[in-house]
């Protein structure tokens, strides 16, 4: 039962520092949480290969294919449609069959080398037929 007390009492107290921190100046400690993460993001991304030649096709108005050149030593590949991961893979190419008739999509391509996500490549433009 001691331990149990002493765990509340420091999680009571964790929560009351976030709190009282976050209650001086949300905006400028959003701005910061950003800040840090873009140059988190830049700096696991620097020096990793990028993904090239993606190409794009709609090969029916429910279906669009994606090939892309793979990239050495990748063991994932992240797909981007528009601007979520709408899936990921282990191989270069991927077929979409989540697609609406007559509806366009971008997408691009990070490849996970080494356990870390690369930056994603050029993006590509592909719209459906009806």
């Amino acid at each position: 039962m001691k331990s149990l007390f002493v765990a509340f009492g420091v999680l009571s107290l964790t929560a009351i520092s976030f709190t009282r921190c976050g209650a001086e100046d949300p905006q400028s400690n959003q701005s910061e949480i950003q800040s840090q993460s873009s140059a988190s993001s830049s700096r696991e991304a620097s020096g990793k290969p990028q993904v090239t030649g993606l190409s794009a096709k709609a090969s029916g108005p429910t279906v669009i294919n994606l090939t892309w050149d793979s990239v050495s030593n990748a063991t994932a590949y992240w797909i981007y449609r528009d601007t979520l991961v709408a899936a990921i893979v282990t191989s270069s190419n991927y077929i979409h069959k989540e697609v609406r008739p007559n509806t366009t999509y971008t997408y691009a391509i990070a490849a996970v080398v080494n356990g870390i996500l690369g930056p994603k490549s050029s993006s590509v433009t592909v719209k459906t037929p009806r």
